[in-house]
């Protein structure tokens, strides 16, 4: 409306027809031209529109402004952004799943890529989970290759086998190639049967065999798994694993090499532990296995966590197990330190195997390392300076992975989390991004995650952050073609409308741009995929501004650059595009030369609407984009526009229709698009005009981005 008021008070030429004056304006830019015309016809007066008010006319030009400003609105919202975020999630979800990712919450992809921190567990993330008893501590001394059967007398041989096979849940299946055997179950377990195998055992008889009156499940808590047997009537033997250290310290017992059960002094529990010591310094798991003789089988059966404090219980002897890290775990953990991510290794072993395997694979360097419990009794203040370099949590118990998640949290990382337990759903939950396994998962902890690691493989992990990255670099790179439009459209429309000259894009032309840079450009933009170098940038972070400095230099080049040219045509022209001749055959002539544009033979050319010159700064305008499409791949400095755009056949079809249909609108269908067809020179200009958006934006590259403390 208020534009229009500006309009009317505009001076134009207005002509009649005869004695009876309709007052309808005519296409003059000067007063000159006007009184030209007023010399032959007799019928024309320079004067505005207030003066020459005509109810009918006025009303439609009311019309044509609300369309108008309908149409720049419906531009100036970048209503493409939901499609485009929609597109690059959906795409980057889908091909996801070929890299062992099963994306279940939508939005966790670009969340990935923000990530500062990963908090992984080791067993089967970070280690292969094939593993194998390597080393001992039986009957009193330290085994370091495994024993045979005849190493040991008959009854203690015959406890050691029954703890073993007795006190699990596990069950070995079919051979594998490369002598693996598969597992059913936890891991840890088989590694404990296939020892017994070696040993000459089927351990299904001897489970088959033994009268099991109660299992106590394992207690990430207390870290250690019961089993209750029948021997008699009312007794029975009680067969306890768990970590080794803690099984040493419950006992104050142990069985000798004979048979016989000796007190277990502290001389002996030194040297126990020195071997545990020994073992986990080679990365070892070590698992203490001990047992109690019951005397009152109902009564042990009515606790709920057995052995309790006033059972003695007997040392047997420790097993050593070796789970090798992950051949490709060791680059993985590099690439992510290289991002700027933090990754921390959080494990239920001794702290010793922790730091071992840690070490190995590069995770822990020049941090600390520190327990579960030890962890749970600082202060939320504490725990927050100790996370500022702690890279290895040991002993870690569920609740330990949820207080680490949540003080991160408020430190402002951002956090994702592996888990496989249901134990592990509230840190899961918690987390930013959880990240649950497919193999070792339980049902629970993967409802309760983001994001299913298919394989179990921490470099799967690796995948997901850069995946996430492209989301995000995806949707960054539509923003800055779609705000160079938008900036564009607005100015040009704007100006043109108020310095009187009309919006020179039609409604129509822009909601062709509207539906090509939206639609299309969305398509084109949100499909690009990831590469390597995205893993050489810090993350995001929760702070990061979706248009950084280098995007607003970007856009801003290209917009000045566009609106430039577009209004040096709007208010040069003809002189730019070089039309002489000022006779329009069959209208009228006038003296003047300057402000006319000749209709061709042909039937192209300028008419009394200003369809030609409206036409050229329309199509110039379109292949500014098209062009621009190019440089909108890269957000940073990258020089090359078209590197891996072959990649991409997305995009290259989306180009390539889109300059199709922009050919054809023009012309072939000019009466539908409210253009003229335009000779092999104009198409010239307008393609150079477009193209020289390549150039400069690669000039742009070396210029800083803008400082956005000063906006």
């Amino acid at each position: 409306m208020i534009i229009w008021l500006v309009e009317m008070g505009d001076k134009s030429c207005f002509h009649g027809n005869g004695d009876n004056l309709t007052k309808t304006e005519k296409c003059f830019a000067t007063e000159s031209d006007c009184q030209a015309w007023a010399s032959i016809y007799k019928n024309a007066t320079w004067t505005s529109s207030y003066s020459n008010f005509n109810a009918g006319v006025e009303l439609n030009n009311v019309i044509n402004f609300f369309i108008d400003s309908v149409t720049i609105i419906v531009v100036a919202i970048p209503e493409g952004l939901p499609l485009a975020v929609t597109i690059s999630l959906a795409y980057s979800v889908q091909r996801m799943q070929k890299d062992m990712n099963l994306v279940r919450v939508m939005a966790a992809c670009e969340t990935m890529g923000g990530a500062t921190n990963i908090c992984s567990d080791k067993t089967g993330t970070l280690t292969e989970n094939m593993m194998t008893v390597a080393q001992g501590y039986f009957a009193g001394r330290f085994w370091s290759q495994i024993p045979v059967k005849s190493d040991f007398r008959d009854k203690y041989f015959d406890t050691l086998v029954n703890a073993i096979a007795i006190n699990s849940r596990a069950e070995l299946g079919k051979e594998l190639p490369n002598d693996r055997t598969e597992v059913i179950g936890n891991k840890t377990e088989g590694a404990m049967l296939m020892f017994i195998r070696k040993l000459e055992v089927d351990y299904r008889k001897v489970r088959h065999s033994a009268d099991v009156v109660k299992m106590f499940p394992f207690s990430s808590a207390k870290k250690r798994m019961s089993a209750l047997v029948r021997v008699s009537e009312n007794e029975g033997m009680l067969f306890t694993k768990g970590a080794s250290e803690i099984i040493t310290d419950l006992c104050a017992q142990y069985m000798a090499q004979d048979g016989s059960v000796l007190p277990l002094d502290e001389n002996m529990k030194k040297d126990i532990f020195s071997n545990i010591t020994e073992m986990a310094g080679a990365g070892l798991r070590t698992i203490g296995i001990a047992f109690s003789e019951v005397s009152n089988l109902d009564e042990v059966k009515q606790l709920e966590d057995a052995p309790s404090k006033d059972m003695t219980v007997i040392f047997l002897g420790i097993v050593g197990i070796r789970d090798p890290p992950r051949k490709e775990v060791p680059d993985a953990v590099r690439r992510c330190q290289k991002a700027g991510i933090t990754v921390r290794m959080i494990t239920g072993d001794n702290i010793l195997t922790a730091k071992s395997i840690a070490k190995e694979i590069g995770i822990y360097t020049n941090g600390i390392a520190i327990e579960g419990p030890d962890f749970r009794k600082q202060s939320p203040e504490e725990q927050k300076e100790t996370l500022k370099t702690m890279q290895v949590m040991a002993r870690c118990s569920p609740q330990d992975k949820l207080t680490m998640v949540r003080r991160l949290k408020e430190m402002g990382e951002v956090v994702a989390v592996t888990g496989d337990g249901t134990n592990d759903a509230p840190a899961l939950k918690e987390a930013d991004v959880g990240l649950s396994m497919g193999i070792t998962g339980t049902p629970v902890a993967q409802e309760a995650s983001d994001i299913v690691i298919m394989d179990d493989n921490f470099s799967s992990i690796v995948k997901s952050v850069l995946w996430g990255r492209s989301v995000y670099d995806n949707i960054r790179r539509f923003l800055q073609f779609q705000l160079t439009v938008n900036v564009c459209a607005l100015v040009l429309c704007l100006m043109g409308a108020i310095t009187g000259f009309g919006t020179p894009l039609r409604p129509i032309h822009l909601l062709w741009v509207n539906l090509i840079m939206d639609t299309l450009a969305a398509l084109a933009l949100a499909t690009e995929l990831p590469t390597p170098d995205m893993l050489d940038r810090k993350p995001y972070g929760r702070g990061d501004l979706l248009i950084n400095g280098h995007m607003w230099r970007n856009l801003l080049i290209q917009a000045v650059y566009q609106i430039f040219f577009c209004l040096g045509i709007l208010y040069g022209s003809p002189h730019p595009l070089n039309f002489q001749d000022c006779i329009l055959p069959g209208q009228y002539s006038v003296t003047s030369k300057d402000n006319c544009i000749t209709i061709h033979g042909d039937g192209t050319g300028h008419d009394a609407t200003e369809s030609y010159r409206n036409t050229i700064i329309y199509n110039a305008f379109v292949w500014a984009q098209l062009f621009n499409e190019f440089n909108a791949r890269k957000i940073y400095n990258e020089l090359n526009p078209f590197e891996g755009v072959m990649t991409n056949t997305i995009f290259l079809s989306v180009v390539f229709i889109s300059s199709i249909l922009q050919f054809l609108t023009v012309q072939f269908i000019p009466k539908a698009f409210h253009t003229v067809p335009l000779d092999g020179d104009d198409w010239a200009v307008c393609l150079i005009l477009g193209f020289v958006s390549i150039p400069l934006g690669i000039i742009g590259r070396f210029l800083p981005p803008v400082n956005l403390n000063l906006m």
